[in-house]
C-alpha cells in the first residue's frame, strides 16, 4: 500500500468476519478436502453455489451445511454459466444476511494458504478495500492424490518457449482479491478483480493461493467439456470468456483433439525438465505437507 492510500485507508478490523462464497460443480474428488481445509483456516462461513452437481458433490455439501460450515447452499440450475451474476448474489448475501466483513471468493480447486497460520490476524492489519493475492498453478503428479503434488508454476514461460497445446497452466501467475463488504459494487470474471466504491489496495505478502486446476485425465476432460457446455450456452458472453474451455469443448464435439494427448500437452509431461530449468516451474512441498500432517 502506498504512503497515499495508508492515510487515507480504512480503519483496521479488530477481528473481521469472514465469509467464503465458493460456486462449484460435479467437484466430489476435491470438495470435502477444501472444506476441511478452510474450516480450520479463521473462516467463520461459507455460502456455497451449486451449479447442477450430480457425482456426490451435492451430497457432501449437505453434510457440511449441517455441520454449520456452510451458511447456505444455493441451488442454481441454469444450463447457462454465469459466474459474475452468481458470486455477486453471494456477495451480497454474505455482506446484507451474515455481517461479513471481508469475502474471500474462491473455486473448489483453490486453497488459500497464510503464511502466519491466520487470516483473521492478518487481514485485521489491512486498512484495504481489496487485497491481491497471487495464485500458483499446481501440476498433478504422476501418481497419488492431487495433494500430494509439489511441481508449482511461480512464472509465465519464456517467449522463446513454445508449449504445444492451449497454455491453461504456464501462463504468469494471476492474482485473486481478498476484499472488504462495505463499498462492493460488482466482483470481476474469474474473481480476478472487484469494483469498489474506492480504489484502496494493496499486494499481500503473506497470503497465497494454490490451484489444482488440473488434476486427472479424467478430471481434465470432465471440466473441459462440461465448462464448454456451460459457456457456450450462455448467450451474453464473449468469445474471450471460458475461451480455453471453448477451444477444447469445440475441438471434441468436431473430433479435432485427443484429449488423452491434450492432458499430456497440458501439464507439460514432455517438457518438465526444460520447464524446471528455466524457473517456469519450482518445488513448493507447502500444501502437501500440510495435508499429509496427521
Amino acid at each position: 500500500m502506498s504512503i497515499f492510500s495508508f492515510f487515507r485507508g480504512h480503519p483496521r478490523i479488530e477481528r473481521p468476519k469472514i465469509i467464503m462464497t465458493l460456486l462449484v460443480r460435479d467437484e466430489a474428488d476435491i470438495i470435502e478436502r477444501h472444506l476441511r481445509y478452510h474450516a480450520g483456516l479463521d473462516i467463520d462461513g461459507l455460502i456455497v453455489t451449486d451449479h447442477r452437481s450430480c457425482d456426490g458433490t451435492r451430497e457432501i455439501l449437505e453434510q457440511y451445511q449441517k455441520a454449520g460450515v456452510i451458511l447456505e447452499l444455493i441451488d442454481e440450475p441454469s444450463p447457462a454459466y454465469d459466474q459474475v451474476a452468481w458470486v455477486h448474489r453471494m456477495i451480497e448475501r454474505a455482506r446484507d444476511r451474515y455481517g461479513a466483513d471481508y469475502c474471500i471468493n474462491s473455486d473448489a480447486d483453490e486453497f488459500w494458504y497464510a503464511a502466519s497460520g491466520s487470516l483473521r490476524s492478518t487481514l485485521a492489519r489491512s486498512r484495504a478495500s481489496k487485497i491481491h493475492c497471487p495464485s500458483y498453478n499446481m501440476l498433478p503428479p504422476v501418481e497419488g492424490e492431487f495433494w500430494a503434488a509439489v511441481d508449482c508454476v511461480r512464472r509465465g514461460v519464456p517467449k522463446s518457449f513454445t508449449l504445444d497445446s492451449y497454455n491453461v497452466l504456464f501462463h504468469k501467475p494471476t492474482h485473486k482479491i481478498i476484499h472488504r463488504t462495505q463499498g462492493y459494487r460488482r466482483i470481476a470474471l474469474g474473481n480476478h478483480g472487484v469494483e469498489m466504491m474506492d480504489n484502496i489496495s494493496e499486494r499481500s505478502k503473506t497470503i497465497r493461493l494454490y490451484h489444482y486446476n488440473i488434476r486427472s485425465r479424467e478430471q481434465f476432460k470432465r471440466k473441459m467439456l462440461q465448462g464448454g457446455a456451460a459457456i457456450e450456452a450462455n448467450t451474453n458472453s464473449s468469445e474471450k470468456q471460458g475461451s480455453h474451455w471453448r477451444y477444447f469443448y469445440r475441438g471434441h464435439q468436431t473430433g479435432q483433439i485427443d484429449f488423452d494427448q491434450e492432458f499430456d500437452k497440458v501439464v507439460g509431461r514432455y517438457q518438465l525438465a526444460e520447464l524446471r530449468r528455466v524457473g517456469c516451474v519450482v518445488t513448493d512441498p507447502t500444501m502437501r505437507n500440510i495435508f499429509a500432517a496427521p
